[in-house]
């Protein structure tokens, strides 16, 4: 069972992000105890969806397939699937991908940014730990690795069967895996994203189920009281809305809440040893 620890002071983030420093971390605003990404979370896990005639993680990535290049310019290649994916998740839509970031300030952002009356959650994961579980010692990127091609294709083809014949798999992939993706979108590049790409859940499969070993997965309570002075604290090393966001609206969101976030009396200057 995953070990979870409570942040007591801001120092504890930094402390974390500097002793796991080949670590990925991911932010909460809410504790929810799991790892499993949009389309396997609520409501689309619901007896409602589940009563779709056809897959619903099928339909979803089909429907965006089949419109998306009337409103874009330049859509993926047909047979690019993880990049079908990455658009999909940049714009939203639930997909099968769980964002990580290699920045534990920027998960924090998103653990203290919303839901001020709820304790927040930050994991931290060795993702090439999780690839052991494939036989694959590192992280691939969207290149030739059979069991990444496989998780991203088996959305828009919905027979893992002879997926696993095309792509040579021995077996059919029941485990998420950690890749590195390439940097598409501005956001990306902010937010230093990584993703792990899951295939539908099964018991004794999940990241939680596959990691016992706390050194490699590990989980921290953000207490809400404490929400609202790490995300001042952020705001003074950068991390903002503007900074995650490199957009308008990212901007727009900034300047509301600096006057709320930031004091305006200088401080004392923080003095150390004397320099002689």
């Amino acid at each position: 069972m995953t070990q979870t620890s409570v942040i007591e002071k801001f120092d504890n983030i930094i402390s974390i992000g500097t002793t796991l420093a080949m670590n990925w971390f991911r932010g909460h605003s809410k504790v929810c105890g799991e790892l499993n990404p949009g389309i396997y979370r609520k409501p689309y896990s619901s007896d409602l969806y589940q009563h779709f005639k056809n897959d619903v993680e099928f339909q979803f990535a089909e429907d965006f397939k089949r419109r998306a290049p009337s409103v874009i310019s330049n859509p993926p290649s047909i047979d690019n699937y993880l990049d079908w994916l990455f658009l999909m998740q940049h714009h939203g839509v639930p997909t099968r991908l769980l964002d990580w970031s290699e920045s534990i300030l920027v998960a924090t952002f998103f653990a203290v940014n919303s839901d001020n009356d709820k304790d927040g959650e930050l994991w931290t994961l060795l993702p090439w730990k999780l690839n052991e579980s494939h036989g694959f010692y590192g992280l691939p990127s969207n290149s030739k690795n059979g069991t990444l091609q496989f998780l991203a294709h088996e959305i828009f083809y919905n027979n893992p069967e002879e997926l696993k014949k095309e792509y040579k798999l021995k077996e059919i992939p029941k485990i998420p895996m950690a890749f590195l993706p390439p940097l598409m979108h501005p956001r990306m590049n902010s937010q230093f994203s990584c993703f792990t790409i899951h295939p539908k859940p099964q018991t004794g499969c999940l990241i939680t189920d596959v990691i016992q070993d706390n050194k490699y997965l590990m989980r921290y309570i953000i207490p809400k009281e404490l929400k609202k002075v790490f995300k001042s604290n952020l705001t003074a090393l950068g991390i903002t809305h503007s900074s995650i966001f490199p957009d308008l609206e990212g901007l727009a969101k900034t300047l509301k809440e600096r006057g709320n976030i930031v004091g305006w009396e200088q401080p004392e200057p923080l003095l150390f040893k004397e320099f002689e």
